[in-house]
């Protein structure tokens, strides 16, 4: 005996709310899709590489071009003229750059998952919130590799110590990885019916990068804001930064003396901000789910 999976709008579920539940499902959900997603992952990664010279190289030639341009403005012409370009910065940039450019790409992409797999997305019952689970992926590997360069050059240099905080790696892949479906799927909904919103993110992305701490370090804001509450909003209202002090702290590197610096608490903050945009994309997407094949 066979069964059919079938939809019907008029029927379908559209409050956001009623959709919590279906977030509890959503891992078996991927677990019943894991050949498609595991096609898709495949193809995504490998496409990157097919017919280049570099082949995988080229995961590492975006990020370490942007932490070449950066360290040469921010560690060269802005340092003091009488001190030499610092490692323990340069190391502090990278880590920072690969955890970014890792959380920026796969949202960037994102974006238009949907309308570019339209195809897929109009036949009947088709899994579409399964779409950035491969995305996702393929950010975590992008950023294994920036990772395990910085810990090799940093422990090369003496810079970071690799200690018992790497074993908490694992955890802040998990929170990268949430974080990512969480964003994903929100803005694939929004593009379907606004698509600016992926000339938005590109634009968005450019600022949050400023405002998180990849090339400057927390004490250099304390020491020049001191309103707490617009120190709190940078700190705590920015998701990147616990993520970004969070592996940091995996990775071994110091983190200049602000306070408490405490990887559990950062990661948990992190958690918190992942968790919830999991949830608000999740609920969103689904309750829309229906619209997206009559509009692309």
């Amino acid at each position: 005996m066979s069964f059919a999976r079938t939809f019907d709008s008029a029927n379908q579920s559209r409050g956001f709310f009623k959709h919590l539940g279906g977030l509890l499902a959503y891992p078996g959900d991927i677990w019943r899709n894991r050949y498609m997603v595991q096609n898709f992952f495949r193809r995504d990664l490998m496409g990157r590489f097919h017919g280049s010279f570099l082949g995988a190289w080229w995961m590492l030639v975006q990020p370490v071009f942007m932490f070449a341009v950066y360290f040469a403005i921010f560690g060269v012409l802005y340092s003091k003229s009488d001190e030499p370009p610092s490692i323990d910065f340069a190391i502090y940039l990278f880590s920072g750059v690969v955890c970014f450019h890792a959380l920026v790409e796969a949202t960037s992409s994102c974006c238009n998952i949907i309308v570019a797999n339209g195809n897929l997305v109009k036949k009947v019952a088709f899994p579409s919130e399964a779409l950035p689970i491969h995305v996702a992926m393929v950010a975590v590997v992008i950023y294994l590799v920036g990772a395990a360069l910085t810990l090799i050059v940093g422990f090369a240099t003496g810079v970071s110590t690799p200690g018992i905080e790497l074993l908490y790696l694992p955890l802040v892949l998990i929170v990268l990885f949430v974080l990512i479906i969480g964003m994903g799927l929100f803005l694939a909904n929004a593009n379907v019916f606004v698509r600016d919103v992926q000339q938005l993110w590109r634009i968005f992305t450019m600022a949050w990068f400023f405002l998180s701490p990849v090339f400057w370090q927390p004490t250099m804001m304390i020491e020049r804001i001191e309103n707490p509450l617009l120190l709190g909003i940078l700190f705590n209202g920015n998701p990147a930064f616990a993520l970004l002090t969070a592996q940091r702290i995996a990775l071994g590197g110091e983190i200049p003396a602000w306070g408490v610096v405490d990887f559990w608490g950062n990661l948990g903050v992190a958690s918190l901000w992942a968790v919830g945009f999991l949830i608000v994309g999740f609920t969103t997407f689904v309750a829309n789910k229906h619209k997206h094949a009559d509009i692309v």
